[in-house]
């Protein structure tokens, strides 16, 4: 089964791994410009802090205050996703052939957050984790040397339908909502019951019927 849902070399020619993951894609692309729109208050510093004083054999009071997600932490963001044209990087933060499949970034707050998604074999989502790190690790680098400060958040999705850890970390510090995950597995395989069943090989099955899974295309 693994080399129908991501080892067939017909299904790759025929773009049908590519439509998997810009299906997948477009969900989080969504999910995320959703976020990206949301009006966030401006940060005002205190004019004075205060000092909690405790008595004697008594605890202090923790006031436990709400974690903010990444894009909390700036104003003004802009959103680019690689679906129907080529992605260009910003030329604002520096010049690169380099395409991740999503780009977040702040000019206010000089922040970007660059999103590389891809559907691999459930097996194979830890060595698609690390081969997309070391692929965008010098673009990473390359930004936090002209002063911005850089998230890279790699994603993998299974073909089946299974979400990897990396997924619940994009939903966590980006948006710091569970529900959007479920909903989102939800939506993505929700008209595509074949990821969801265990499939015998078959012919028609690597001609006609190969659901789509890894990596789509290669990019520059």
């Amino acid at each position: 089964m693994a080399h129908i849902l991501s080892g067939c070399k017909i299904a790759l020619t025929q773009g049908r791994y590519r439509w998997r993951h810009d299906k997948v894609l477009a969900v989080l692309a969504d999910i995320l410009e959703k976020e990206r729109g949301k009006r966030r208050p401006a940060k005002v510093r205190p004019l004075l802090s205060t000092i909690a004083f405790v008595k004697e054999g008594q605890r202090p009071i923790v006031h436990s205050q709400a974690r903010q997600n990444l894009l909390q932490s700036a104003q003004e963001w802009e959103m680019e996703v690689d679906l129907g044209r080529r992605l260009r990087f910003p030329e604002a933060v520096l010049s690169t052939t380099l395409r991740p499949d999503i780009i977040m970034w702040s000019l206010e707050g000089k922040r970007i957050i660059l999103v590389e998604l891809t559907v691999p074999w459930e097996e194979g989502c830890e060595e698609a984790a690390e081969r997309k790190n070391g692929k965008y690790q010098q673009l990473v680098q390359d930004c936090r040397d002209k002063g911005w400060t850089t998230w890279l958040m790699t994603v993998e999705v299974g073909c089946r339908g299974f979400p990897a850890q990396s997924a619940w970390n994009l939903m966590t510090k980006v948006l710091r909502v569970f529900k959007d995950l479920h909903k989102t597995r939800r939506d993505v395989f929700r008209d595509d019951d074949r990821a969801l069943t265990v499939l015998r090989p078959r012919k028609s099955l690597l001609l006609d019927n190969v659901p789509y899974s890894d990596t789509p295309r290669n990019k520059t």
